[in-house]
This record gives structure tokens, C-alpha cells and sequence, in this order.
């Protein structure tokens, strides 16, 4: 239900739908195949090269659908919640990005980078960005507390991103070596992603949103 305040804002009364239902779904089996990932490849938390390795051997689906889910939570959660803007087209590009990620396997051990190790790189890169970027900027219209906790994660995303890109020109930014510094800050960055999924998935539909009615238009239809 959409009304109007008296500020001429749209005041959008939130309900429960079978979107929101299917993402907070996504959201929680992202979680518990995270945990599956580490314990059937006896690799826990940070893995010794990359969170991508979780996907080698015969084992390589759990990764596949842990992806898959892991992008899908936001879009669903959208379509169940949605908001002006682009989100959507973030989100839709981040989800590519991970299906990529998905189905085509990275090298086993981190070494010399083959061409399909370079495309699952390259879609794990897409996904990495454009996911939390979509998130955040679905979350303008959520309320101030959420809109702040979903900033310092936002911020905290920048940081360890730039680690992740430091570490990859071989420099040893965790004291760890340059190799197990990336595996660190790769992995730090994809838990990073997973709360911002998390704290998307608890808020959304749940709250009043206060959207101008300049931004309102055929979204609301």
C-alpha cells in the first residue's frame, strides 16, 4: 500500500511476499554452505590460497549453488521490497558476475592462470563490486540505523577491496606472504558481502520507507 504524508512523501507500508521469503531463503543457505564449503575442502577460514579453490574437485557443485544463492538473496529481496534507482541493474550485473564465478573453475593451486582461470577471476571481480554496490544503494530508503550499519560495511568493502588489489601486485599486506595475504583479505571481503546480503535480508519489508514523490513513477505499479 502507497500513501502520501503530509511532506509529500511516499510513505510505502512494507509486507511480508513470497520474494522476500525465497531471498531471506537464499541469504540463510548462502550461510550454511559457506560453513559446508570449508568443512568438505578441510580448508577452514581464511583458505591457503582462494575462496575460488573451494570450487575444485568433486565437490565443486556446493560452491556452484552457494554462489548462485549468495546472488540471487538481493534480487529477490528486491523484487519482493522494491525501490527507484539502479539498483536493480547493479544487483542484475552483480548476479552475472557470480554465475560466471559459478560455472567456469579457476585454476587448482593458485598458480600460472589459464583462460577459464581468468574469466572465473573476472566474474568473481563483477560480482564482488557490483553485489554490495547494488545492496547499498537499495538501502537508501531503509531506515537510519540500517542505512549506518550498511555504511561501515560499506566503507569496511573499500578497504579490504583495495588490500585484495594491493596483495594481488604481490605486495605482503597482512604479514602473512603476498599468496595467504590474498586468500585473507579475498575471503574477508566475501563475508563482508554475505552480512551486507544479511542485513538486507533482515530489513527488508520490514520497515517504512520515506521515498520522494519525485522518485516514484512506474516502479510503483
Amino acid at each position: 500500500m502507497v500513501i502520501v504524508d503530509g511532506r509529500g512523501q511516499r510513505v510505502i507500508q512494507r509486507r511480508t511476499s513470497r520474494w522476500l521469503v525465497a531471498g531471506r531463503g537464499c541469504a540463510a543457505v548462502g550461510w550454511v554452505l559457506w560453513v559446508a564449503l570449508q568443512v568438505i575442502a578441510k580448508d577452514p577460514f581464511p583458505p591457503n590460497v582462494s575462496v575460488s579453490q573451494y570450487g575444485i574437485g568433486d565437490f565443486g557443485w556446493v560452491f556452484t549453488v552457494w554462489a548462485v544463492a549468495l546472488a540471487a538473496a538481493p534480487l529477490l529481496l528486491l523484487r519482493g521490497d522494491p525501490v527507484p534507482g539502479p539498483a536493480r541493474w547493479l544487483l542484475r550485473i552483480g548476479f552475472a558476475g557470480a554465475a560466471v564465478m559459478a560455472v567456469v573453475r579457476t585454476d587448482e593451486g593458485g598458480g600460472a592462470m589459464s583462460w577459464h582461470a581468468w574469466v572465473h577471476m573476472v566474474g568473481a571481480v563483477v560480482a564482488l563490486v557490483f553485489l554490495p554496490l547494488g545492496i547499498l544503494v537499495a538501502l537508501r530508503f531503509a531506515d537510519r540505523r540500517t542505512r549506518r550499519i550498511a555504511g561501515v560495511l560499506g566503507v569496511a568493502a573499500a578497504v579490504v577491496g583495495a588490500l585484495v588489489l594491493v596483495s594481488a601486485t604481490g605486495v605482503d599486506t597482512a604479514g602473512l606472504g603476498a599468496a595467504a595475504s590474498w586468500a585473507l583479505w579475498q575471503g574477508t571481503l566475501v563475508v563482508i558481502d554475505m552480512l551486507l546480503v544479511t542485513v538486507y535480508a533482515v530489513t527488508a519489508g520490514r520497515s517504512t520507507a520515506r521515498i520522494p514523490a519525485a522518485a516514484g513513477g512506474d516502479w510503483l505499479a
